[in-house]
């Protein structure tokens, strides 16, 4: 082989060598997926924090091709318009009540029904077995939008301005805020209660301005939003234990590479995992916290009275759903 060939065969090896190398580049930054989670809980929250874990080990695992950027405290809009952005693709993931989001997808408003977990591992039961997998299938029908896991509340209290609630007959003529899912305004309704819808955002002002009494939530919530300080009652009603769900836009999901898609599944369940532990711990820290350092007056409620009052809202919520079978599957996995 004489110099000139030579020459030629190094220079096609190494245009060869780099034109793969570029290409692998241009690749590798195509595969870049930056995914913006909001919801409407301040920084720190469990919510906040359990999407950080999630964030965290989906960016490790992926070698950093998936990061997700989250945005807290409802700086993408309320919870109806991050469910509306994942529909249209403008927004990719949202922790969010499935009060809230039963106005888009109807069947998930049986869980605003008070009393339908006895226990974390019914809960768990019902959203990491079948349950949760009808769940996803139903909202990416009704919505296209898909629920990769599901995180909690803990057990949610009411607090109000006026004076301690011990059972239900102390609630005449309190106007609570509720939720807009269909059984949240029938539950406090039923309770005794004057049911006021109203954005999560717009509770606070509500509340000192007296537009309403109170409201009800996680003790976490509570202390973290200062609600204690127009409303210093809290009973522990514990009459809910509301799902969170971590809701993805379809859209999104379809354009992550299978394994990815199978990554972001995984440590979204991880996170739910997690963050149902921490935040029983943080509420009954948050209880304490408020009773100690902030003077709140808590006080136990008959909670027979409000059992019976609360639990026929289950059957009467699920006949004007259609999902009769669920809520037997709900109440099948207490065992």
């Amino acid at each position: 082989m004489n110099i000139k060939k030579f020459r030629f065969v190094i220079f096609v090896l190494v245009f060869s060598i780099l034109t793969v190398l570029l290409f692998s580049l241009g690749i590798n930054a195509e595969e870049q997926y930056v995914l913006r989670l909001a919801h409407d809980q301040t920084s720190g929250h469990p919510y906040d924090l359990g999407a950080q874990r999630f964030g965290e080990a989906v960016e490790a695992r992926t070698n950093g091709a998936v990061t997700i950027k989250i945005y807290p405290a409802s700086q993408l809009g309320d919870t109806a318009e991050q469910i509306e952005g994942l529909k249209m693709g403008t927004l990719d993931l949202s922790i969010a009540a499935f009060s809230h989001v039963s106005q888009f997808v109807p069947e998930l408003g049986i869980f605003g029904a008070p009393y339908l977990f006895e226990s974390d591992k019914q809960f768990a039961n019902v959203f990491d077995g079948e349950v949760g997998q009808i769940l996803d299938n139903i909202s990416l029908k009704r919505y296209d939008i898909r629920l990769l896991t599901t995180y909690t509340s803990g057990n949610r209290v009411l607090f109000n301005s006026k004076r301690s609630v011990f059972t239900p007959n102390d609630l005449e003529d309190l106007k609570i805020r509720v939720m807009t899912g269909p059984a949240d305004a029938l539950t406090w309704k039923t309770f005794g209660a004057i049911a006021t819808p109203m954005a999560y955002s717009e509770l606070y002002s509500a509340m000192q301005a007296g537009v309403v009494d109170g409201g009800e939530n996680e003790c976490v919530s509570v202390l973290r939003n200062k609600f204690y300080e127009p409303c210093p009652y809290i009973a522990t009603t514990y009459h809910l234990v509301l799902p969170m769900g971590v809701f993805i836009s379809n859209k999104t999901f379809q354009e992550l590479p299978e394994e990815y898609r199978k990554i972001v599944l995984e440590e979204a369940q991880k996170s739910a995992i997690w963050e149902r532990d921490y935040i029983t711990r943080m509420n009954n820290e948050a209880l304490d916290e408020m009773i100690s350092k902030y003077g709140v007056k808590a006080n136990l409620i008959d909670k027979v009275a409000f059992m019976e009052k609360g639990k026929p809202v289950q059957e009467i919520v699920a006949k004007k759903l259609g999902v009769m079978d669920l809520l037997e599957k709900i109440r099948a996995a207490k065992n």
